[in-house]
């Protein structure tokens, strides 16, 4: 059983709420922030946007791409931490990713993260369609690089997701391909020809691995984090026609 706690007061800004919560399920504590349209008059879709590695919840490119989904599209956006990552960072674990960083990798995020970090989405998308804010029917997956190395996992097993935009992995191979071919929903899959993290054959070969017909692969020229202003643009273009597909 989950339980949805509100932490401090509610934020608007430029239209938007921002309220940040705390999820206690499964014995742990995830932190969390949803943002929702401060003009919106009836329930709105939702997007789980999951960061990248050495992120957090709050990240700028977290922060920027909820903002214009909410603002432009009419679409709440909720993000947690990643395991070890943000408010769920400890010491032990910021000391080792600072001396070792794929020891750290290897300690903190293979293995039962996968399992642990889809519970956490799924106890999140509990709480918050719960809400009277939020259309429990229309629910979207956004997270790239380390976002969708959990990500796939998570969209997997939920059928509640509608729609996602992944990309930018092929890590922990055995895992993601087992999982891809479980994805039944429209996906938008974006890869960086020149990424020098993630080798490009192996992130083409989990894009065919997805199991949906319906999905579709953008290729940027350019870094690993070199993904261009107007990619973000056809991927909250891509969520919005699916969540809100009469706009």
């Amino acid at each position: 059983m989950s339980e949805l706690e509100w932490v401090g007061k509610p934020a608007v800004e430029a239209g938007v709420i921002e309220r940040e919560f705390a999820l206690h399920a499964n014995g742990r504590t995830v932190p969390g922030v949803l943002w929702l349209s401060a003009a919106a008059d009836a329930p709105e879709p939702l997007v789980l946007h999951g960061h990248g590695g050495s992120g957090h919840k709050r990240a700028d490119n977290v922060l920027r791409s909820a903002r214009k989904t909410v603002t432009e599209c009419g679409i709440a956006v909720a993000a947690i931490d990643g395991p070890v990552h943000g408010d769920r960072a400890t010491p032990e674990s910021e000391a080792l990713r600072e001396h070792d960083r794929d020891a750290w990798r290897r300690e903190f995020l293979e293995g039962s993260t996968y399992d642990e970090m889809a519970q956490a989405w799924k106890a999140t998308l509990d709480a918050l369609s719960a809400l009277d804010e939020i259309d429990a029917s229309r629910i979207g997956y956004r997270g790239f690089s380390m976002g969708t190395r959990y990500g796939i996992p998570f969209v997997a097993a939920e059928p509640r997701i509608k729609v996602a935009a992944m990309g930018l992995n092929s890590s922990q191979r055995e895992r993601l391909m087992a999982d891809a071919p479980k994805i039944q929903c429209p996906v938008l899959f974006i890869q960086q020809l020149e990424d020098e993290l993630m080798p490009r054959n192996a992130v083409l070969e989990l894009f065919d691995a997805i199991g949906t017909s319906d999905k579709r692969l953008h290729a940027n020229p350019g870094a690993h984090a070199a993904v261009p202003p107007d990619e973000q643009d056809a991927i909250r273009a891509f969520l919005a026609g699916h969540l809100n597909p009469h706009e």
